[in-house]
Order: structure tokens, then sequence, then C-alpha cells
């Protein structure tokens, strides 16, 4: 491997007996849905949204302030958690958002669940998936419901799942248990979008007549704890997206008797950011009744950057100062919180800034349970288990580098799209020319679409990118593929000072270039991380 795709400290000797000496964890991952770096008081003192449970999390574990996924949406970030890899490595570069379609994951690529199995672990898939999935065709030629899926978490290494193929925003509108739908599969039918139950269909599509969207977070959480009560032979892995806080923005009015709807006095949004502070308070809870909280490692986050609506009207700053927001290459776009607890085992109450990637759980908990780590998978990550158990302090960095890339067609260099990475379709255009919410929503998406066409052909996949070499980032625009913006980090987070043009810096240029272009030429960017190697 070249030098320069070697990250710093890869798996040392005195980090593989460190995590080796440690009990094989309990492990529960929770990743948020659009909760940004500013969502959590322990990352944002001026938060309007209480976090009590997550900051509680926090001041008994370790707080990264420095963590990224490695892209700025959803879909392309929950393939690189589950399998450790950059999301072109995928079927899409920008990951698969069908829920009836080839999934992201390719011919011998194994997930999380699949490394765990291996180990022993029981693996449990909940909530959101974005990964697509394969049906049995029914008499029309459409997925035939009645039957199981023919590929889905039964085959991603999950031995229980409950998940929505597409989130609570998207069809199907009903759980799908271990590849069948939980429910009477012959009352699904074509739902139109609009009020339903109580909550909403955003759009129209098949679901169950009595789909609630409000209550897809307690569905979660009682899942959850029934899969860890199911089995106490083994120790188990749980892998849950949220459905807090993506639209649509239907808060719970309680939460197994915690009021969720209206405690923020906010947006309902606001609440729904509330709801995820409140199911990890309830799987806490529960670990706590069992007497697992010492056997369990906990890690919360989020799938992407956040989104600031609450900003202007309430004071609530969703990316905590940074620019930008979610889909965008901007800090606000992909730094996210990033809280990891295990009573007793993780050093409590400290704040880590080592630079990682939330798709860096994938080796960290492979090497927490014993597994192994083939060559052939795991190909952009590394493990952050001597961190997390106290051997590897920040001046050890534990990779120097990371690459992020920002949804298809947000750049923010080019014509159409301002300083402030937003469309200049959502701008007026003069008195009285005021666009409608439609015809802006119809305005952005033109711009978006013709900046994505522009970079297919470059090399870019229709994405910005950015480089990170330890506080410098490159960024790398969408038409032209080719080196944008320079920031320094440490002195700079707010990303104001492009250096991109300052003659001392060229060098600087030149070598992150070449780095980046490596790694995206690269079949695997990170070393074996073997503990002991």
């Amino acid at each position: 491997m070249k030098p320069g795709l070697w990250f710093v400290g890869a798996a040392l000797a005195a980090a593989g007996l460190c995590a080796a000496e440690a009990p094989r964890p309990n492990i529960i991952f929770v990743m948020a849905d659009d909760l940004g770096w500013g969502d959590f008081q322990c990352y944002n003192a001026a938060g309007k949204v209480p976090t009590p449970n997550i900051d509680k999390l926090a001041k008994e574990g370790l707080r990264f302030t420095d963590a990224h996924t490695p892209a700025a949406l959803c879909a392309p970030t929950r393939y690189a958690v589950a399998t450790g890899n950059y999301t072109w490595r995928g079927r899409l570069p920008g990951g698969t958002w069908g829920w009836s379609q080839a999934p992201q994951f390719l011919p011998g690529q194994k997930t999380v669940g699949h490394l765990l199995q291996e180990a022993g672990y029981r693996t449990g898939l909940f909530g959101k998936l974005h990964y697509g999935g394969v049906f049995e065709p029914n008499a029309e030629g459409k997925p035939d419901f009645s039957k199981p899926m023919k590929v889905g978490p039964l085959e991603w290494g999950f031995t229980y799942s409950y998940v929505l193929l597409g989130g609570h925003q998207a069809p199907p509108y009903c759980f799908f248990e271990n590849n069948r739908v939980d429910g009477d599969a012959a009352r699904v039918a074509p739902l139109k979008a609009g009020p339903l139950n109580g909550g909403a269909i955003p759009v129209a599509g098949p679901g169950l007549p009595d789909w609630d969207s409000r209550r897809v977070g307690q569905s979660l959480v009682e899942k959850v704890v029934a899969f860890i009560d199911a089995d106490k032979g083994k120790p188990f892995y749980v892998h849950l997206s949220t459905d807090g806080a993506h639209g649509p923005y239907t808060p719970p009015d309680e939460l197994l008797g915690t009021p969720v709807k209206g405690v923020t006095r906010m947006s309902p949004k606001a609440d729904m950011d509330y709801e995820v502070d409140v199911v990890v308070g309830k799987l806490v809870e529960a670990l706590a009744q069992r007497k697992l909280l010492e056997r369990t490692l906990i890690v919360v986050t989020s799938d992407n950057g956040g989104i600031p609506q609450d900003r202007e009207t309430f004071g609530h700053d969703a990316v905590g100062g940074l620019r930008g927001s979610k889909s965008y290459i901007w800090e606000g776009g992909h730094r996210v919180p990033f809280i990891a607890a295990w009573k007793g085992r993780v050093p409590a109450g400290e704040v880590r800034k080592q630079l990682i990637g939330t798709h860096d759980i994938v080796p960290t908990f492979v090497e927490l349970a014993g597994g192994a780590f083939p060559p052939d998978q795991m190909l952009d990550s590394v493990s952050l288990a001597p961190v997390l158990l106290g051997a590897r302090g920040d001046d050890r960095p534990v990779r120097q580098t990371l690459l992020i890339q920002s949804s298809p067609g947000r750049d923010a260099f080019t014509e159409g799209i301002d300083k402030d990475g937003k469309s200049m379709a959502e701008k007026p255009k003069g008195a009285g020319q005021k666009m409608t919410a439609e015809a802006r929503k119809q305005a952005k998406n033109r711009a978006f679409n013709q900046i994505a066409k522009k970079g297919e052909k470059a090399g870019s996949d229709g994405m910005a990118h950015a480089l990170r070499d330890g506080p410098w980032k490159l960024v790398l625009d969408i038409e032209h593929d080719a080196p944008a913006a320079l920031y320094n980090l440490d002195d700079d987070l707010r990303e104001q000072k492009n250096l991109i043009g300052d003659a001392t810096q060229m060098e600087r240029v030149e070598r992150m270039e070449k780095l980046y272009r490596e790694i995206r030429g690269s079949k695997r960017s990170t070393p074996v991380n073997q503990p002991g190697s």
C-alpha cells in the first residue's frame, strides 16, 4: 500500500492487547436522523432542545468533537456505517434510496452484522434502512408483500430485524420483521399522501391502513428491548436507526410514559429531536434494570449534519455555529455528535479531539468482539477500540485523513449556489416576484441536477468531495473535479478564510489532491486493522 494511504496508528500491539483483555461487550449503536453537531446540549450549551439522557451518557463516557459522517446525506452514510467502506465502493456512489431495487451491498461485501455474527453475537437491525431490497413479484410484476423478501436484512447478516425499508418518510408504510410484513400483508394497499391516524403519509405509496408515523419511535424501543431479552446465552449487537428527527415531523404525545410533543415549545421538528433523547433514555433504563450497563457499550451519533430550521425563529442552531447544513460539504453537513459509553471501561467525562469517521464503528466493534479482520472487508475504516478503552490519547491519532462527500449536486463552488451553500433559486427575484414554495423546490432541484450532471464525467460522481488531512480540509468542486477551497479548521472551524489562493499553501494543495486521488483509486484506503499487527 502506498505510504500516503496509511492512517496513523492502525491497531498497534498494545492497543490490541488492551482490547483483548476487556470482556466482550454487548453493543448498542444508535444513529439518529438529521441531528446536527449543535442539537445535543453537551455540544452546544446554547441549544434549546433538552437532551438530558444523552448529556448524561456523555458525562459517563467519551465525547468526540471531530467526528464526521463519510457523506453529508443519509443513504450513503448508512451503507458506510454498515460496512466500514466509503460509499462509492457500493452499488451507487450516492447511495441506494429505493426500497425495491438492487441492494447497495455488492456481492461479497460483509456488513457489521455478518462480522459480529461470525464472532458469536446475536445481531439485530432496527429502524430506517435505505439499503434497497429484492421482492418476489406478484402477477402484475409488483412486489408481493405476502411473501418474504428474497434479499433483505436476514441476508445482510442480522439474526433479527424490525425495519422500515425507506424510513417513516417513504413507502412502504409498514414494518418488516425478519423480511416479512409485520401485520396482515393482504391489507397492504395504496395510501394517499396526507394525514393518517394522527400521523402523516408524506409520499403516496403502499402501506398498512393502520399506519401511524407517530408510533415509530416507541415501536422500535419495544422491539429492541424484546431482542435484548430474547436470548441471554450470547452477547448482542443492536444497530438502531431512529425516526427522529426526519420529516414528517409527527412527534408522539408520549413515548412509554414520557411526554414528547410540545416539550421543546418550539417546532414539531424540535420535538422529534427531543424524541431521540427519550429513545436513548429508555434504552439505558432498560439496560440498568437488567444490570447490563457494565456489560454494554453504547454509541450515539447521527447520519449526517443538522437542519437549522429553528435557528431564526427560536434561536436553536442545529449545526452549532458551523457553516452549511445537511447535504453540503461544509462542516455543518457532516460534522456530527459521537458519544461512546461503557461503564467501568470507557473513560468517563472526557473529550476526544481525534479525527474519526462514523464508519469506524465497524472495525471498532469487531475488535471489541474478538472478531476477524478479512483483508477484503472494512476497506476505509480504522478501529477506535484503543481510544475507547483509554489506551490511546489525542497525541496519537488513529487516523490522519478522512474523505467526505456532499449530496449529489450540492456544490458551493458552481454558479447558481451562493456562498452559504444555498441555491440561488431560493432567492426572491425582486419586489412582488417571490416564488412559491413548490416553485422554489422545483427550481432548486433543477439547479442541483444540472450541477450533478456536469460532474458525472469529471470523476466526481456529481458530488463535491473534501479530504481532511489533520486539521486541514481540501474541498474539490463538482464540475471541474478540482481543488476549490482549503481551510485550516484549527484556526477557522467556521470555514470563512479560503486559503486556496495562498501561494504558501500550493505544495499542501498539490499533496492533498494527490492523496485524494490515490484514495479514490485504491482498493482499500486503510490497513487491515488486525489487532496486534
